[in-house]
């Protein structure tokens, strides 16, 4: 009786050592995911600075912004292409950018 008192008191006591170390782990601000917003931006791009990684993209509101780009990915880009660019949140660093093809204007090209 005294053994299996013994290794239920020693199982509790381990099963609360647990729980303390996932409550410890959740409010570890490292170890939570980016609570950071990203902004989608879409629009024209006006003019492309390779020496600097820059383009620069005018929105359908009629704002231009200036973008940082990857260096590879700024080479594969022309003046005149729309783009959907994802930022890091509070920056003008971008995270994706993707081409947006117009299939009614490639269609009428033929």
């Amino acid at each position: 009786m005294k053994k299996i008192t013994v290794i239920l008191v020693a199982f509790l006591f381990l099963c609360g050592m647990s729980a303390l170390s996932f409550v410890q782990a959740a409010q570890t601000p490292g170890m939570q995911k980016s609570e950071i917003k990203t902004e989608i931006i879409r629009g024209k791009i006006i003019s492309i600075d390779i020496a600097k990684h820059e383009i620069v993209v005018k929105t359908k509101a009629g704002e231009e912004k200036t973008i940082v780009v990857n260096s590879k990915v700024v080479r594969s880009l022309k003046v005149d292409e729309e783009v959907r660019v994802t930022l890091k949140g509070g920056s003008n660093v971008a995270m994706k950018i993707k081409k947006i093809i117009n299939t009614m204007h490639a269609s009428t090209k033929k």
